[in-house]
């Protein structure tokens, strides 16, 4: 997972998503940056911000593009020598 805050400039933080909660109204999603500090971090996601994640995701021909490649690239992937995943230039 990347993450980049206009805060902290063009600081990328690399961490991995670790864990789901539910609390009251929200979904909790729990990650951990590794690099290059290490933090804990939590995002609070409501009903509303769910429906329009997967809408963002599953009703455009983008996130639809982007979920068949990755589908087709897990299918490949046990074949290919290099396992390591492309990184945006900027996003």
């Amino acid at each position: 997972m990347l993450t980049r805050s206009t805060g902290l400039g063009r600081t990328e933080l690399v961490g991995d998503i670790k864990g789901l909660d539910v609390k009251a109204d929200y979904v909790i999603i729990q990650c951990k940056t590794t690099d290059p500090v290490k933090w804990q971090v939590r995002v609070a996601l409501n009903f509303t911000d769910l429906l329009i994640t997967t809408k963002l995701i599953f009703l455009s021909r983008k996130g639809w593009a982007f979920v068949i490649k990755q589908i087709l690239k897990l299918a490949i992937r046990p074949f290919k020598k290099d396992k390591s995943y492309v990184r945006p230039d900027d996003y």
